[in-house]
């Protein structure tokens, strides 16, 4: 990960802390997280928008600093065509959205949202509170 100061990417910004990704053509990432963006075309429910735009609740797959101010089942906002798998061993949280979506990944400083935390009222502002106490 990157040394010093932790680093928050929101949403095209955490999906460019992976290793590569798929959005228009092939591309390395930065490869600071372990995994992969892929599109949602073909591989959700076909009944489901492209892009995915909405509210959705949070599902926290381990405890974190940046949940602290949170609690499971709280809603953020989103807006995106692309999502990040083969991310296990960072995982923080997920959102259903015809399937479990990746939200929230972590390793050591290096952090990100898929979501938008700035669009996503009080629950947002406290995840950015919680990474401004890092």
């Amino acid at each position: 990960a990157v040394k010093g100061k932790p680093t928050l990417g929101i949403c095209l910004g955490m999906q460019l802390l992976f290793e590569s990704s798929e959005e228009y053509g092939f591309h390395e990432g930065l490869g600071l997280l372990k995994g992969r963006v892929v599109g949602m075309e073909g591989r959700l429910p076909a009944e489901l928008k492209i892009p995915h735009i909405g509210w959705n609740a949070l599902h926290f797959c381990r405890e974190h600093s940046l949940l602290r101010h949170i609690r499971e089942g709280d809603c953020v906002y989103f807006v995106h065509s692309f999502y990040a798998i083969d991310c296990e061993e960072s995982l923080i949280a997920t959102a259903e959205y015809g399937q479990e979506l990746t939200a929230i990944v972590e390793k050591e400083n290096v952090m990100g949202c898929q979501f938008h935390p700035e669009k996503s009222g009080t629950v947002g502002l406290n995840i950015l509170r919680a990474f401004c106490e890092e």
